[in-house]
């Protein structure tokens, strides 16, 4: 029996096992039984879900499975349901809440796509201070909403960030098509 064979029997007797059946009687497991226990079930639901992962990837685990991510992509009406935070946020947050929306089989949008084409397009700025490269809010991005505002590392070191109001998150949504444009394939 090879590996790929093996993965598929061992996902059929875990999830067999996840489902309260014995899998060499094919008897139902009693109630009492630590298989039995809701927390345990779901370990081996998730276990089986790794294992199917891998068995649909020839075996393979990591990289090779990341990679038959299609492209970024997001239709309308997924942008539609992008949460827009009224308080102003890190591009690392929205990033992330447009993420949420799309299909599981998407490359997900990150953070560093965003910011490099806001300065491609004069957003974003990149300026040096104390010896370090940072990227500020232009004039341009002050018009789209994003702001660059003085902050403090929990090591208590000052430090600029720039936060996304309302208004940028939504230019950011309006965008996403030139957006994901940029993102190396």
């Amino acid at each position: 029996m090879n590996d790929l064979e093996t993965m598929k029997r061992a996902k059929s007797y875990i999830e067999m096992l996840a489902n309260g059946i014995d899998p060499l009687t094919g008897e139902t497991i009693h109630d009492d039984s630590v298989i039995n226990n809701v927390r345990i079930s779901r370990c081996l639901f998730y276990v089986s879900d790794v294992l199917k992962r891998a068995i649909d990837n020839d075996g393979e685990f990591g990289k090779k499975y990341i990679h038959a991510l299609r492209p970024f992509s997001i239709t309308p009406e997924q942008a539609e349901k992008i949460t827009i935070s009224e308080d102003p946020v890190p591009v690392s947050i929205f990033a992330r809440q447009i993420n949420e929306v799309i299909d599981e089989d998407v490359k997900p949008l990150s953070a560093v796509t965003i910011t490099n084409w806001l300065c491609e397009n004069g957003y974003l700025a990149e300026e040096i201070s104390g010896g370090k490269k940072r990227r500020v809010s232009t004039a341009k991005g002050v018009s789209a909403g994003i702001e660059t505002v003085d902050s403090v590392s929990r090591d208590g070191i000052p430090y600029k960030k720039n936060i996304y109001t309302e208004q940028a998150q939504r230019f950011i949504v309006k965008n996403l098509d030139n957006i994901s444009g940029n993102i190396p394939k």
